[in-house]
């Protein structure tokens, strides 16, 4: 292709400079409007332009309304880890990308732990954690940052939490961790540490609730409307107890229980988690016999509402195997369920046709060891949505 003549090059720049001078004349609040539904990296190129971009998208006011406003676009973290025999470190390897399976960012770092917990936001950010240790990754502006480390278990049970608290314009990171030095006698304490926009993370400190909570809790919470949810363990650390759920309200800060459906309607033996889809905390019962999946959904959270929102067969869904699948919701969007179901692929349930499709094929890991009858899938993922929330790094 020829390179443009300096005449078609002056055409096109007092073409682009009158539709500059015209968005710039339009009123502050439809130009926030347009601006916030562009990706970031766009946005970043476009606050070069001129200094009236530069002040109009690094105005504390149009963040904040980019950021809460609600995304078309989830994006697609995937993680891959490996162990560093030299030291206690793993090599984590993370890469961003549309659900179309076209690559955005990627991250390779070193970072402390045996085993790395992914907890997503619903938002822009990525906490990882391995018992007191936090790390928190915004993929849109590649910052990377670990956080001070949280308070030490006697037996190393720890939990953890993490999401974005609208009203506080906060990120709020939970860790449990109990204090006792028996794992099966609980005595958890809890701590938070709170993350606004433009804070130096890596410095923020941790800060202790006083109330404490006699039980164990399994797994990484949840935040759903200001209130984090985990499954509850028993006294003894029995995890296969879940007649409740433990939740605590970062409002009020304190701690209270939520009896799960009418025992009669699930079987307690079965695989159950929690999961957020349209706004409500859902609790996510898979069958083994027959393979299928029921979510039931909190529709009101003070009387204790719970409703069967959805009943999914599995045996629709292509490529499951009742044996090594795990079926979990992620997002909807577009009237579809987003689920992972450990394949090379996400899948979408329309909740109206009752119908899988399969999406884009993704870039995955599998660890092919001989002891497992089929390859197991290594690599994690999680959804996210572009954010410029600031980590305080740069």
């Amino acid at each position: 292709m020829s390179s443009l003549s300096i005449e078609q090059s002056n055409v096109i720049y007092r073409s682009s400079k009158k539709q500059m001078q015209g968005i710039c004349n339009l009123p502050r609040d439809i130009k926030f409007d347009i601006l916030s539904r562009l990706l970031v990296k766009d946005l970043c190129k476009f606050r070069c332009v001129s200094k009236h971009w530069c002040n109009l998208i690094s105005n504390p006011t149009f963040l904040d309304f980019y950021h809460e406003r609600p995304r078309d676009n989830p994006q697609i973290l995937m993680m891959n880890d490996s162990k560093n025999d030299e030291n206690e470190q793993q090599l984590i390897h993370l890469t961003s990308m549309d659900l179309d399976g076209k690559v955005g960012n990627e991250l390779m770092t070193s970072i402390y732990g045996e085993y790395i917990d992914m907890l997503p936001s619903g938002h822009g950010l990525i906490c990882l954690f391995y018992e007191n240790h936090f790390y928190l990754y915004n993929p849109a502006t590649q910052e990377f940052v670990s956080l001070v480390e949280g308070s030490l278990s006697p037996c190393n049970d720890h939990g953890a939490g993490f999401g974005y608290v609208m009203s506080t314009k906060e990120y709020k990171v939970v860790h449990m961790f109990t204090q006792s030095e028996s794992s099966t006698s609980f005595n958890m304490g809890c701590e938070i540490l709170s993350l606004s926009n433009g804070d130096e993370a890596s410095s923020r400190p941790w800060r202790v609730i006083d109330q404490c909570y006699p039980y164990g809790v399994t797994g990484c919470a949840l935040l759903v409307n200001n209130v984090f949810y985990w499954t509850r363990a028993d006294k003894h650390g029995n995890s296969r107890d879940y007649d409740l759920i433990l939740a605590l309200d970062l409002e009020e800060e304190n701690f209270r229980t939520i009896r799960l459906p009418n025992p009669s309607s699930y079987d307690e033996e079965n695989y159950m988690f929690l999961v957020e889809l349209r706004g409500f905390l859902c609790l996510v019962d898979n069958f083994a016999i027959p393979p299928m999946m029921n979510i039931w959904m909190l529709k009101d959270a003070n009387n204790i509402t719970w409703v069967k929102e959805y009943s999914i067969r599995f045996d629709i869904l292509d490529g499951f195997d009742d044996v090594y699948t795990i079926v979990t919701p992620l997002l909807y969007h577009n009237e579809e369920i987003v689920v992972d179901s450990d394949q090379d692929s996400l899948h979408y349930y329309n909740v109206e046709k009752k119908s899988f499709r399969r999406g884009k094929r993704l870039n995955m890991q599998w660890d092919t060891n001989q002891m497992w009858e089929r390859p197991l899938r290594k690599t994690r993922l999680s959804l996210y949505t572009e954010s410029f929330f600031s980590l305080g790094s740069r």
